[in-house]
């Protein structure tokens, strides 16, 4: 699971670098929210706010027209804490 979110997150950079920052949003909220994760309430409303988070950084990137290495950082900033509510929960 973590190497698939890395993966959805780097394409959801190069879909806002290109316009199109919700792109993978919908897909991504689903299978963390709707269909896969069952998280307690607090991590669920945590969970919630990086992904809202997220499509605010995709939406900033995507005025900037282009991917520097501050939104690399920042990336893998998103998926550190990503994986650490999904993790925390199936411990």
């Amino acid at each position: 699971m973590e190497e698939l979110l890395g993966e959805i997150l780097k394409e959801g950079l190069f879909w806002a670098a290109l316009g199109r920052p919700s792109e993978v949003m919908p897909f991504l909220r689903g299978k963390l929210l709707s269909n896969g994760i069952g998280v307690e309430r607090g991590r669920r409303e945590y969970l919630e706010y990086l992904l809202d988070d997220l499509e605010r950084f995709y939406k900033r990137v995507s005025w900037s027209n282009e991917i520097d290495e501050r939104h690399w950082k920042a990336l893998k900033s998103f998926h550190r804490d990503i994986v650490s509510v999904i993790s925390s929960e199936r411990a």
